[in-house]
């Protein structure tokens, strides 16, 4: 699977021409369903010719750029690799796809710029964030994002864990989901306070010395760091611990024998709601401005044009089917609206999308319900 980095969309949305085609739809893995992705693919072609020919490319043309495409209909290894979506990106002597974990909607865009929104969408949702799932016979490190999760190799943390040895009945942590509930040890109860002073500060030393290990390979303090464990080694573990942005909310429970994509689904929903919470915050900031100081928002599509041009966007919210075509000339400072697509038209929304986000502002692509008020694009500015 290519990755895609914010880098790969500044070079989509930095080609021009005269009918760049965008294509997106959903894929399925496995199954009889399988067979439909072929067919939806040559239904969105079928539509790419008939806009094509629309616009005067004679049949021959359209055959010639449409090439890349057609073949992949036929290559049976390529449907059988898979994930969710699949977008496709064509132009005269350009060919690029992607097959991503997000269901796309079926769309299929001539303009003279790729059409980059649904990528925007997947590229502002990739929040990456740690799982540490801790026990004292197990630790591991791991790296996520809502879409996947890959372990981060230690052979500092598993030398730790090999050379701890606790006391007898400290070293009998059960495995089970049973045995973590009943607190991890030997069939008998065990919080915080019923821990001896020895077996605090074994623990707490084993835990400390972990915590130095994973201080090390976290690249980016920012991000958030959940820890799945029982509750003493949750509580042991925050006290000891010299990262900043460990989650209150944590997996409870032994993560002995857990397996990978079980963990990084109890964890992405503790991510969920994290997302969830800063989404309102920004959306109720909008809110607060827009009745307290109105010029520091704005909902006019023409002056969002200008302002994401000047990096004078901070945060920005913008439907995610919502389209409108049109142009702005750059010399003039100038805007026109057309809402038609053409291939001397671009999607405004997806020009003051790229540009907001490129220029260092956030931006959220939401369901247009899921907005802070009914209009498909809105901003917090910075001034």
């Amino acid at each position: 699977m290519k990755k895609l980095e914010l880098n790969t969309i500044i070079n989509l949305s930095n080609f021009e021409g005269k009918a760049l085609v965008s294509i997106y739809m959903p894929t399925y893995r496995a199954g009889i369903e399988v067979n439909q992705n072929r067919i939806i693919l040559k239904n969105r072609l079928n539509e790419v010719e008939d806009k094509l020919s629309s616009l005067g490319y004679t049949k021959r043309d359209v055959e010639n750029l449409l090439k890349p495409a057609y073949r992949l209909v036929d290559e049976t290894i390529f449907w059988q690799y898979q994930e969710d979506g699949l977008a496709i990106f064509i132009s005269d002597d350009f060919f690029t796809y992607f097959t991503l974990p997000v269901k796309f909607k079926e769309m299929s865009i001539v303009s003279n710029r790729f059409y980059i929104r649904p990528l925007l969408k997947y590229f502002t949702q990739l929040s990456q964030f740690y799982v540490l799932t801790l026990s004292l016979e197990d630790v591991n490190l791991y790296e996520a994002t809502p879409f996947e999760i890959n372990k981060i190799d230690s052979p500092q943390i598993d030398e730790i864990v090999k050379n701890f040895v606790p006391g007898n009945e400290l070293h009998q942590e059960a495995t089970s989901p049973k045995g973590a509930a009943r607190g991890g040890f030997g069939g008998r109860l065990h919080s915080l306070h019923e821990l001896s002073k020895t077996e605090k500060i074994e623990i707490s030393n084993f835990l400390r010395n972990i915590d130095k290990e994973v201080c090390k390979l976290i690249d980016d303090t920012r991000k958030p760091l959940i820890i799945y464990s029982v509750e003493y080694i949750y509580s042991m573990y925050k006290e000891v611990s010299s990262y900043k942005n460990i989650l209150d909310e944590y997996i409870k429970g032994s993560p002995m024998e857990v397996k990978e994509k079980e963990i990084h689904e109890k964890a992405t929903v503790i991510n969920s709601k994290l997302i969830e919470k800063k989404i309102e915050e920004d959306k109720n900031k909008f809110l607060e401005l827009k009745n307290a100081n109105p010029q520091l928002v704005s909902e006019d599509v023409k002056e969002l044009v200008k302002l994401s041009f000047a990096g004078n966007i901070e945060i920005l919210f913008v439907a995610e089917d919502y389209q409108l075509f049109g142009r702005f000339d750059e010399e003039k400072f100038e805007v026109e609206v057309t809402n038609e697509e053409t291939a001397l038209n671009t999607d405004l929304f997806d020009f003051i999308a790229l540009k907001t986000l490129f220029n260092g502002g956030k931006v959220y692509v939401l369901e247009k319900e899921n907005l802070p008020i009914e209009k498909p694009i809105v901003a917090i500015l910075r001034y």
